[in-house]
């Protein structure tokens, strides 16, 4: 499946980041920036990974032990996962009793993929 950027997904974008430039403070942990060299992007975000937020969001699991029956990986595997989704702000791992609740804490991650020089959003062009 071929993803395609087009005017109306772009100018919704658009229309988030600058409400959330215009309000900070109306959406203060909503989103994460992260700034990543290639190997980091690529230790970081692997399909299992991404599957367990996607899981976690969906899913609502209530301990990190459900998360990995779901997924049918261990639970130290899942464990090693959540904690560095933890580091970088993606997932808050909550300790209640013997077991830990994972939840996901953004709404939008914001990954740049190459270096330029800065602009302002209306003055980036959309690209079908």
């Amino acid at each position: 499946m071929a993803y395609k950027m087009t005017d109306e997904r772009w100018n919704a974008v658009k229309a988030y980041l600058n409400r959330v430039f215009e309000n900070p403070g109306n959406y203060p942990g909503r989103g994460v920036l992260l700034s990543l060299s290639d190997d980091e992007m690529t230790q970081v975000f692997t399909k299992k990974r991404l599957e367990l937020i996607r899981l976690i969001q969906n899913k609502k699991p209530k301990n990190a032990t459900k998360l990995s029956e779901l997924t049918g990986r261990q639970l130290s595997a899942v464990l090693r996962d959540l904690e560095l989704l933890e580091k970088v702000h993606i997932v808050e791992l909550q300790k209640k009793g013997k077991n830990i609740v994972p939840n996901v804490t953004k709404e939008i991650l914001i990954l740049p993929l190459v270096k330029l020089k800065p602009k302002r959003l209306n003055e980036i062009k959309v690209t079908a």
